[in-house]
């Protein structure tokens, strides 16, 4: 039986592929079916040139392979692969058979399972990544899958259990029981303590997974090892532990400086400070005490100075802003005999040297002139002062602790204060906040100070009950020294023992007094609480207790709103909300 000429023609024309045989001039001799439709070429187009249709470099990158290879080139919205036939007929020319085919549906669903592996390998490392041991199974308990975590916290190998059902593995005694197993029948998530066969026992939650039909699809599994729990359970303990005795040390230290005769502290966030103060004060640094004017930076540098192994030397203060410019060399470095017109004719030792062994406070450090900057950085650096007139160097051992009102790292900024002597200075740095922000401090020093000025003066002055209201709610811009001053002013003034409001300044009596238009007559509920008489067994704190309450809730009630009643009582909320608790 012979092929004839009618059937190649049947399966050219039927073919899936695009068959397009061009000359030697590139003009298009035959055509089929698929060919015409994925070139999109009409029939009346038959003999144009293959080149009218794709570019001359697309062919071109054809004829770059052999035979039987394919390229794949792009034509308009299609991608095609194709390959060419080269016809050899001697006599009449040479053909070319281009053999295309439209891949473009199979090249969308090969993009879409390249972008599913792509996320499952992203899975598969989101899984690994994981600190816990995941374990997963399907509905019917075989296992599927397990990361390394799982491995190292168990000890169980993964082609041990991959493809193994739970119920042979309990049954084997591989596990005591099963998550999984417990999810099936209860159909929740599930958690218990699991015992593996060598003893180890792990800590699991068992999460199923449900289909759209509400079956269970999987099983996943969290693992982690009780042991590090109970190692986390120890640290807490030990934690608690060594925070009882650091709380037994900070009593300690709160009982040391309430009987310290220059440190007052009752404010927490002091108490740090001051714990701080007294830890750097064992090792021999410098350091750099900031705050507003008479917040105590002298009282905390002669603390530092009493608890450092320096504390039996000398301790200089020097205040760099109360001393004359042209005056202030000469005051820290000294000078030698006939150094300049009117010196002494001894010579004078400067105060550098004084406190050579001790400590020396520079308060105000930000005064001194950029010279002088000069010369105490070279002081810090060297260790050696140079007296005035002088040419030999001095040794000095003095410990620096300097201190200022002013942002220095703004004054480096500006270029007013040199930035090697702030950073040589700022090794420990200590913020001392205002009086008006540890207002706990305000009462136990107003009665330091009192205490002092009656022994200085003989006196047994006390205070009235109403004048420590006002005290507490001022804002005491001059900080500790204001409130010093005032307790001395009331103290020496004072004709009876009693320091009464009277004693006070208008501007720190009106803030701190109550600015209320209440007619106690005409309110029914004050009047009754004035009325009242005692009750048998009442002391007066508690009879007092009681009618502060009735008169903050009355207040309350006469204003509409607390924050209005805490204005006109001028106290916080937060203080009206503890007292009416």
């Amino acid at each position: 039986m012979r092929v004839t000429d009618e059937v190649f023609k049947y399966v050219l024309k039927n073919s899936i592929n695009g068959i397009i045989i061009v000359g030697s001039n590139g003009e298009i001799l035959y055509l089929n079916d698929r060919g015409r439709e994925i070139l999109e070429i009409s029939e009346n187009q038959q003999g144009s040139f293959l080149t009218e249709f794709l570019e001359p470099e697309k062919l071109e990158q054809l004829q770059d392979y052999n035979d039987q290879d394919f390229h794949k080139i792009k034509f308009k919205d299609k991608i095609l692969i194709g390959s060419r036939l080269t016809i050899d007929q001697s006599e009449e020319g040479r053909l070319e058979c281009y053999i295309l085919q439209d891949i473009s549906k199979f090249e969308s669903v090969a993009d879409e399972i390249n972008k599913y592996k792509v996320l499952n390998e992203k899975l598969h490392w989101i899984i690994e990544s994981s600190f816990d041991g995941i374990f997963v199974t399907d509905g019917a308990a075989n296992v599927l899958m397990l990361n390394s975590a799982y491995e190292r916290i168990t000890g169980i190998k993964k082609e041990d259990l991959i493809g193994k059902n739970m119920r042979d593995l309990v049954r084997d005694g591989v596990y005591s029981q099963s998550g999984s197993l417990m999810v099936i029948e209860k159909r929740r998530q599930i958690t218990l303590r699991q015992l593996l066969k060598h003893g180890k026992e792990i800590l699991i939650t068992s999460t199923p997974v449900f289909s759209k039909d509400n079956g269970i699809m999987y099983i996943v599994t969290n693992v982690r090892d009780i042991s590090e729990l109970v190692n986390l359970k120890n640290q807490l303990l030990n934690t608690r532990a060594l925070n009882e005795r650091y709380l037994a040390e900070l009593e300690h230290m709160k009982n040391k400086l309430i009987e310290n005769p220059e440190i007052i502290v009752k404010d927490q966030n002091m108490f740090k400070i001051i714990e701080m103060a007294l830890m750097v004060a064992k090792v021999d640094t410098t350091l750099l005490l900031n705050g507003e004017t008479g917040v105590g930076k002298g009282q905390l540098s002669k603390l530092i100075h009493k608890n450092s192994y320096r504390a039996k030397e000398s301790f200089i203060e020097v205040n760099c802003g109360a001393i004359p410019q042209n005056l202030i060399e000469s005051e820290l470095f000294g000078y030698e005999k006939g150094a300049f017109t009117g010196a002494n004719i001894k010579g004078k030792t400067g105060l550098f040297e004084l406190a050579s062994k001790g400590t020396i406070l520079l308060d105000e450090i930000s005064e001194l002139t950029p010279d002088l900057q000069v010369k105490l950085l070279k002081v810090l650096e060297d260790k050696v002062v140079y007296r005035i007139g002088g040419e030999a160097p001095i040794p000095v051992n003095a410990r620096v602790i300097a201190a200022t009102n002013k942002n220095l790292q703004e004054m480096v900024n500006e270029g007013s204060f040199r930035e090697d002597l702030f950073y040589r200075l700022n090794v420990v740095p200590i913020y001392l906040p205002p009086l008006r922000e540890r207002r706990d401090d305000i009462i136990p020093l107003s009665l330091k100070f009192l205490s002092d000025f009656n022994k200085r003066h003989q006196m047994n002055k006390y205070f009235s009950p109403n004048v420590l209201n006002p005290l507490l709610n001022y804002k005491w811009p001059g900080n500790v020294r204001e409130l010093r001053n005032l307790i001395e002013r009331m103290v020496v003034i004072s004709q009876e023992d009693e320091l009464k409001e009277e004693l006070l300044p208008n501007y720190i009596a009106n803030n701190g007094s109550l600015n209320i238009k209440m007619n106690f007559h005409s309110s029914g509920r004050m009047k009754a609480l004035m009325d009242q008489r005692p009750i048998e067994g009442m002391t007066l704190k508690e009879a007092s207790r009681q009618f502060e309450a009735a008169f903050i809730r009355e207040t309350i009630k006469q204003c509409g709103t607390l924050k209005e009643a805490a204005r006109i009582l001028n106290i916080d909320p937060s203080t009206i909300n503890r007292k009416l608790k």
